[in-house]
């Protein structure tokens, strides 16, 4: 019997079954496993050379797929459950970049100066280049009131710089209201975790309390940034819009896999006008509302086009309590419109006047701008990133203002309101 090393290639030709190609190419895989153990210089870390093994292997697929120790598994867990130590920050491996994809308002991070789309180079003077994503979030924990020294590389700046950031127990608020003249009531959404749901049910009894019914001209729901999260909580939070309909589907490779979820809860807001606010930041769950409220014609979307993150990531827990993270099938709004790589299209365009909206610092590549990122099915057009700048003065803020106008009757629309659809 040969030996692994000594089998020989697959006629491409041969109508051989697949299991025959599998047990050839891990026996290939065997073969230089076994090579490397024997007569590598140094003896190497069998654990470790598994590990990295299987990180090349998953990060080859698209950016969103990737296996994470058990270490960084609880880590993530504890994120979705929105209190968690670090510095705030969400990031992304980009053709061997650490990017910066999104820091958390108020958080270290973000009080620090750092923004989304900056490079991290290294933190505490280690180089970042060749470490996986896991390894660069462990690098970024440490003691409450630790500081990290990030070297920082940004668009428009010709050299890197320093940024001191320290470490905190990060508890974040993901709805975030306000009343604007008293006569509107504004929600931000943070991000879409375990508590989100129940913040945004108090946060409307709060508005509604404060303002009065008839008053009230209508709600604006501010996405921008939404970088996502969890894909129930995006669920449950469309219902209290729409009461009852489909929310999203999920086709995958296997169309007897396809599913359809349907909101069914209370809706929390009445027949108010609401407006939308999306940029290039919204991305993945928060793209699935701002789709399913455009295409139920219960708000008007206005803002740029979304970041286009509309894959499903299925989370498999392995014996050792590590994690795959595997891609495995694209989200479609209600009429069947794709997300992934093209994003939500606003149904009314603003763009910011700041001058800085429009250089390369503020702009998002969008998912059809990543590497290896996921194709839009059936050959359908991908589109670009769109800014994902914000004014930090309301009163700077174009977008917003555009909605307030809008509900005021100041300005005027085709588009909003939208002639609202049932179910």
């Amino acid at each position: 019997m040969s030996s692994p090393a000594m089998a020989q290639p697959l006629d491409p030709d041969d109508p051989g079954t697949d299991s025959a190609q599998q047990i050839y190419e891990l026996g290939r895989f065997a073969a230089i496993y076994q090579r490397i153990l024997s007569n590598y210089v140094d003896e190497p870390d069998p654990h470790k050379l598994i590990e990295a093994a299987i990180d090349g292997m998953v990060g080859s697929l698209d950016p969103h797929s990737r296996y994470v120790d058990a270490h960084a598994f609880r880590d993530m867990q504890r994120e979705l459950t929105g209190k968690f130590a670090g510095l705030g920050v969400e990031v992304s491996l980009d053709n061997g970049a650490i990017v910066v994809k999104h820091t958390l308002e108020d958080s270290p991070a973000a009080k620090a100066g750092l923004l989304a789309g900056d490079v991290i180079l290294s933190i505490d003077g280690t180089p970042l280049q060749s470490m996986s994503l896991d390894d660069v979030l462990r690098k970024m924990q440490g003691a409450v009131g630790s500081t990290a020294r990030l070297s920082i590389q940004r668009t428009g700046r010709p050299m890197a710089f320093d940024l001191a950031v320290t470490r905190a127990i990060i508890a974040t608020e993901t709805v975030q209201t306000q009343e604007l003249g008293r006569d509107v009531a504004y929600i931000r959404i943070v991000e879409f975790d375990d508590n989100t749901f129940g913040s945004l049910h108090k946060a409307t009894d709060k508005l509604q309390a404060d303002i009065k019914p008839k008053d009230l001209k209508g709600y604006i729901v501010d996405l921008r940034n939404n970088p996502g999260g969890l894909l129930g909580q995006a669920i449950t939070v469309s219902a209290g819009f729409v009461g009852k309909g489909v929310v999203v589907s999920v086709r995958g490779r296997d169309p007897n896999l396809a599913k359809v979820f349907i909101a069914n809860g209370a809706d929390l807001i009445g027949d108010k006008p609401v407006i939308v606010l999306i940029n290039g930041g919204t991305a993945s769950a928060a793209e699935i509302m701002a789709g399913a409220l455009q295409d139920l014609k219960r708000a008007t979307i206005l803002g740029t086009r979304s970041f286009g993150k509309g894959s499903v990531q299925t989370v498999s827990r392995l014996a050792d309590q590590s994690a795959l993270i595997l891609t495995t099938a694209r989200y479609y709004t209600p009429l069947g419109r794709s997300i992934q790589a093209e994003g939500i299209e606003p149904d009314i365009l603003i763009l910011q006047r700041d001058a800085e909206a429009y250089s390369d610092v503020h702009l998002t590549s969008g998912e059809a701008g990543l590497a290896r990122h996921l194709k839009a099915p059936d050959g359908e057009e991908e589109g670009g990133g769109s800014s994902f700048y914000v004014p930090v003065d309301a009163r700077d803020d174009t977008q917003l203002n555009a909605a307030l106008d809008l509900l005021r009757g100041v300005r005027l629309n085709p588009a909003f309101p939208p002639r609202r659809l049932t179910q």
